[in-house]
């Protein structure tokens, strides 16, 4: 994960950790966490934040998977996530 690239991204838009923490569902210390990369995301938590964000899925990931995704879109994505009972 590119938790820098996170983090600009955060601060670039002038958001706070508390309103990242709602979007995931988390607490704000929860949230700091995985930003600074000490937890990983869950994959529903990820999709949450790239909605926030309006990423494209080649920018989710980038920063979140380190380029490691295949080649696809959200609604693939999301056919897999939740076929494996994930979100």
């Amino acid at each position: 994960m590119d938790s820098t690239r996170l983090r600009e991204l955060r601060a670039g838009r002038r958001v706070s950790l508390e309103t990242l923490a709602e979007v995931i569902g988390k607490s704000i210390v929860s949230y700091s966490k995985k930003e600074r990369g000490e937890v990983k995301f869950k994959p529903d938590e990820v999709i949450a934040l790239s909605e926030f964000y309006g990423l494209s899925y080649d920018e989710m990931n980038a920063i979140f998977y380190d380029n490691n995704l295949p080649n696809g879109k959200f609604d693939e994505l999301n056919k897999i996530l939740s076929g494996l009972g994930i979100i």
